[in-house]
């Protein structure tokens, strides 16, 4: 029997930047078995097959001619994850078809990645199932991963300081703690040609976005923060944002009642980032619940 891989935790920034790993890339242990899963690599040595990923549901459609298929978007605080769900994986198919957006859902699935030509990457989740949480789960999901992304950044940083590569990297890095796994996926990933500090600082800045998102700052500014928000949200409950409002007239409104433009877009974006509102359609933002 074929051992089930484990479902990684990983936002969905970096899972949108994985690739396929090739099976010549692999432990030879591993490409010595024609059954072995597919698997891709992110750019910080991500090695994964399945996905554990908690967000906002916000986009859901019926995509399926004759059989049933369901494709769904997954907003966490970096990015979204693009998510199918068909006839193979029943239970998915049959959360989708009752489920109501938007919403907070945690959901398990396989990564699958499409390259129709060159340069062009499609990275999504077959999901195997899905459950309505709650929006205290999600920001559990976010601070998890968020210190386990960290603690890869930094193994990674380590690894470009040392100047090593090939098996000499991956013995200082096992050297150093870091996980067989990891260590081998980090000198796979420093071979490939991808700017991969570049990406590493773009995704330090999601995190530190998403955390700040969250409201998890100092005690200080944390009741002014919230006073802020609850202002802008009574606002936009009062001006029908359950239902969708045009964003320029809602930002007119706010300034009208003398409430800084600065102040209003600085508290969207936070609302946007940590899943409590979202874009229906460009231009037209809408509350969760």
């Amino acid at each position: 029997m074929l051992k089930r891989e484990i479902a990684k935790r990983v936002f969905a920034k970096e899972f949108e930047a994985c690739r396929e790993l090739d099976k010549s890339e692999r432990p030879a242990s591993e490409t010595a078995d024609s059954k072995s899963p597919n698997l891709l690599i992110s750019p910080l040595g991500l090695i994964l097959n399945r996905v554990f990923a908690v967000g906002v549901l916000t986009e859901l459609d019926s995509i399926g001619l004759q059989k049933e298929m369901w494709k769904a978007r997954i907003v966490d605080p970096t990015g979204a994850f693009t998510v199918y769900a068909g006839q193979f994986q029943p239970d998915a198919s049959i959360f989708f078809s009752t489920v109501q957006v938007p919403a907070f859902i945690a959901l398990t699935g396989k990564a699958r990645i499409y390259e129709p030509e060159p340069g062009s990457v499609f990275v999504s989740i077959r999901a195997e199932e899905a459950n309505v949480v709650d929006e205290e789960i999600r920001n559990r999901w976010v601070v998890d991963i968020a210190e386990q992304t960290t603690d890869r950044l930094e193994a990674f940083s380590d690894a470009l300081a040392s100047g090593y590569r090939g098996e000499i990297l991956r013995e200082y890095l096992l050297e150093r703690g870091i996980s067989e796994e990891l260590a081998e996926g980090i000198s796979i990933a420093l071979e490939r040609e991808r700017a991969p500090q570049e990406f590493a600082k773009q995704l330090k800045a999601s995190i530190r976005g998403g955390l700040k998102s969250l409201n998890l700052e100092s005690e200080d500014n944390e009741e002014a923060k919230a006073d802020q928000k609850e202002f802008v949200l009574e606002l936009l409950r009062e001006m029908g944002g359950g239902k969708g409002i045009d964003y320029s007239a809602f930002v007119d409104a706010a300034v009208s009642r003398g409430i800084p433009e600065e102040l209003v877009e600085e508290v969207v974006r936070s609302l946007l980032a940590g899943g409590q509102c979202y874009e229906p359609k460009i231009g037209i933002i809408r509350l969760v619940g």
